[in-house]
């Protein structure tokens, strides 16, 4: 008798044991919370830093869907539903709808991102049709409301992937060739394809424009990529496209390619879902197994990505006619003999003084430091020491980050230079402390900027 009771004991506490682990009580999403990762299930909420040791706690969220992807804020923990329209945001401990909407059911495969305090939506198909608009929620109306909408597709993206930059206020996407000579609604099923084209869309000025045409890249390293294992992941902090064998992240607003030389991909065999990302720790959730027998890996992204790369540039998209072109290339030889290439630095030096009118005596001490320590780094916390005493920690954050999206818009736009002039990486001692420097890139120096700048000496 004291043998069966335990045996009882035993299998009741192995029982109760493996349920402490995501995924045996069925579905759930997760999202990074300080140095770890939380996840929330039907019943339970589940805490763990090292993927070994898991903390659980029973909670009494409503909620009515667990197909919820984590949206990236700065300040907040917040969820959109897989078909779209539903927003949930976790608070004190607390998970609950901000929404006034309903479940669109027609928005699966959307890329899906955040601007400001404002969700966008781009795409996404269901119902058997394909939503061919971008759409955005603010807390202010608690709806979604239509920001544009772009020629008609009929076909969805499979692996939808994207990227925004705040500083020029443009989102990149990937979306299927227009489709011709077709009027309304499809009434067919939506096909799922993989749309190798990008384009872009300014939220200033509502330009909608094709920018890069990824396909022979896709040929090169993931052929046949329609067959692959091609997985996306969106929230790191630039796009990440990855198969059993490669990992390449994107930078649509340089118009690069990063292929992983030495990418840990024996891992990526084996955790082949990457489920979330934490800025704080600058680590990856990976996993497998999660609907028989979870296992979970938290690693550094320094040890996934591995530290070489290859730098590959994008393909323009052939936007212009051939005979467009023809007609502006004598104009565009005349240009080109009106400049020359100069090192980015030296270029800055010639504007030095258009730079000391244009930005305000705080923004330019910012820059000189900068300058001073080229081709050094500058760490963050020492730009920020070049602020009030009396600002917080968060306030001078916020406003170095203004200060240098000011310098580099303003140097750009003097300078003639399309793309930053500044590289921001992580420390090597402390990967959480960022390091501004300038480039090492050349421009082109225009006839008036030299002009301009000779008749300052």
């Amino acid at each position: 008798m004291k043998l069966f009771f335990r045996i009882l004991i035993f299998v009741c506490t192995t029982s109760i044991f493996s349920k402490e682990l995501p995924g045996l009580n069925g579905k759930f999403f997760v999202f990074p919370e300080g140095d770890g990762f939380r996840f929330i299930d039907k019943e339970f909420t589940y805490f763990t830093s090292d993927a070994k040791l898991f903390t659980r706690d029973l909670h009494g969220f409503q909620i009515d869907e667990l197909r919820l992807s984590h949206l990236y804020y700065p300040d907040k923990i917040r969820f959109l539903s897989a078909g779209g329209g539903v927003v949930y945001e976790y608070k004190n401990d607390t998970l609950y709808r901000i929404d006034k909407s309903f479940k669109f059911q027609s928005r699966f495969n959307s890329y899906n991102f955040v601007r400001g305090d404002s969700i966008i939506s781009v795409g996404g198909s269901g119902e058997f049709n394909v939503q061919n608009n971008i759409i955005y929620f603010t807390d202010m109306s608690s709806e979604w409301l239509v920001e544009t909408r772009y020629d008609y597709r009929e076909s969805n993206n499979r692996i939808p992937f994207g990227q925004y930059d705040s500083s020029s206020n443009t989102a990149y996407f990937n979306l299927d060739d227009p489709s011709v000579g077709i009027e309304g609604k499809s009434i067919r099923e939506v096909q799922n394809v993989f749309p190798s084209n990008v384009y872009s869309y300014d939220f200033r000025n509502q330009l909608f424009k094709e920018e890069y045409d990824l396909s022979s890249l896709f040929e090169s390293l993931f052929s046949p990529y329609e067959e692959s294992n091609l997985r996306t992941f969106d929230t790191y902090r630039l796009p990440l496209l990855l198969t059993d064998s490669e990992l390449v992240s994107f930078d649509f607003t340089e118009g690069l390619a990063y292929r992983h030389i030495n990418a840990n991909v024996n891992v990526l065999l084996q955790y082949s879902r990457v489920l979330a990302y934490n800025t704080n720790t600058s680590d990856f959730l990976l996993a497998y197994g999660l609907t028989t027998e979870p296992h979970f890996m938290i690693i550094n992204e320094a040890d996934l990505l591995g530290t070489e790369y290859e730098m590959i540039k994008l393909k323009r998209a052939n936007t212009f006619p051939w005979w467009v072109s023809v007609l502006i290339a004598p104009l565009g030889i005349l240009v080109f003999m009106k400049r020359r290439s100069v090192i980015l630095v030296d270029g800055l030096d010639r504007i030095t003084p258009q730079l000391r009118r244009a930005l305000s005596e705080e923004d330019f001490k910012i820059y000189q430091i900068i300058r001073e320590n080229y081709p050094n780094g500058v760490e963050y916390p020492d730009l920020q020491s070049s602020f009030e005493r009396e600002l917080s920690y968060e306030s001078r954050i916020k406003k170095l980050r203004n200060t240098i999206a000011q310098i580099d818009e303003v140097a750009q736009s003097i300078i003639g230079k399309n793309s930053s002039i500044f590289d921001i990486t992580k420390g090597k001692e402390d990967k959480r402390v960022k390091v501004i420097r300038l480039r090492d890139d050349e421009v082109f120096q225009r006839w008036w900027i030299i002009k301009a700048s000779k008749s300052n000496l």
